[in-house]
């Protein structure tokens, strides 16, 4: 039998901060899995975004049609009749938090429960406007 050459290991330790843990752990007991809040839909990566001159907000790609977002009005991308590309509504801010990209919008939703009402500020075109929703349970 050969043994290996190598039985150290490579010092590559994990944390979570406490806050995390304080959060998730009574979810865990309780459901058995993380519930989190979220709107629901289907935000563009941020290359994506970038590629389509969306620099600031989350672009919405996909919105379901039964979602709380749907009948709301948020609208998704589509495309044109010619198959030109129509960008959908991009999310500048959740209760006045600035969202410059989806990671951003993620990281400020972790904040919030399934329930909880925000108010939105969506562009859409060169309009800008504010949409109260209520976040719903979302697997990501």
């Amino acid at each position: 039998m050969i043994e290996p050459l190598f039985r150290t290991s490579a010092g590559v330790g994990f944390a979570i901060p406490s806050s995390t843990v304080l959060k998730i752990v009574p979810q865990l007991i309780q459901f058995g899995k993380v519930v989190r809040a979220g709107l629901n839909l289907e935000i563009a990566p941020d290359l994506v975004a970038n590629q389509l001159n969306v620099r600031n907000g989350a672009l919405v790609l996909q919105v379901p049609g039964n979602s709380l977002a749907a009948k709301a009005g948020i609208l998704p991308t589509t495309r044109g009749f010619a198959g030109n590309i129509v960008l959908g509504d991009v999310i500048v801010a959740v209760d006045k938090k600035q969202v410059k990209n989806k990671a951003e919008l993620s990281k400020i939703l972790d904040d919030y429960t399934v329930g909880d009402k925000v108010l939105l500020q969506i562009q859409r075109g060169s309009e800008n406007f504010e949409l109260p929703l209520i976040l719903e349970e979302t697997s990501s």
